[in-house]
């Protein structure tokens, strides 16, 4: 008889999955200074999911609207777009960046490298005076196997974080870990 037994870092991997997939707007309590991450290896695939709130990486929470906010958000975009330099693996593992999806009710997803919002979708701005920002970043690694930890550059590219805390699943293990400006490594 065949066992439909899940294993752990599997049924550990399918409910990180949910969790990403829950909507945008479904936050735990907004704490300026903190973030969240997720991560997860799937055979090839690395999965990070960054929760912050966006006073962390731009310094405000309302819609950009002046020329100095859009330049700070759009800077940011493309801080964040360079993921292999935020998210830096151990070398031996080979990881390259696939996608990266940035997502903000308070910005014009313009601003963040990202196509548009539908016809009459301007921006707006959630949970009164405080916004978001969700990131998903998908990398590739060549050889997971050698994959054995996470450098986490987000307090050297944006020092408004002062601490991140993390999950983490592997077909290994899973793991919690808090990061500082002088502990940013994920072990694996």
């Amino acid at each position: 008889m065949k066992s439909t037994r899940l294993s752990t870092a599997t049924a550990a991997f399918i409910a990180f999955s949910v969790f990403c997939a829950a909507p945008a707007g479904a936050h735990e309590a907004h704490v300026h200074g903190l973030g969240r991450l997720d991560v997860a290896l799937d055979g090839n695939t690395l999965s990070l999911h960054l929760d912050s709130p966006l006073i962390n990486l731009v310094g405000f929470e309302h819609p950009a609207n002046s020329a100095p906010d859009k330049q700070a958000v759009q800077k940011m975009g493309v801080q964040l777009r360079s993921a292999a330099d935020i998210f830096v693996t151990t070398p031996a593992a080979q990881c390259k960046t696939v996608s990266v999806k940035l997502v903000s009710a308070a910005l014009d997803p313009t601003l963040l490298g990202e196509a548009a919002a539908p016809a009459g979708g301007k921006p707006a701005h959630a949970n009164g005076d405080h916004a978001d920002l969700d990131g998903d970043f998908v990398l590739q690694c060549a050889h997971p196997e050698k994959l054995q930890g996470i450098d986490v550059r987000l307090f050297d590219a944006f020092p408004g974080f002062h601490q991140i805390d993390v999950q983490a699943v592997t077909p290994k293990r899973q793991s919690a870990a808090t990061l500082k400006p002088d502990a940013i490594r994920i072990s694996l």
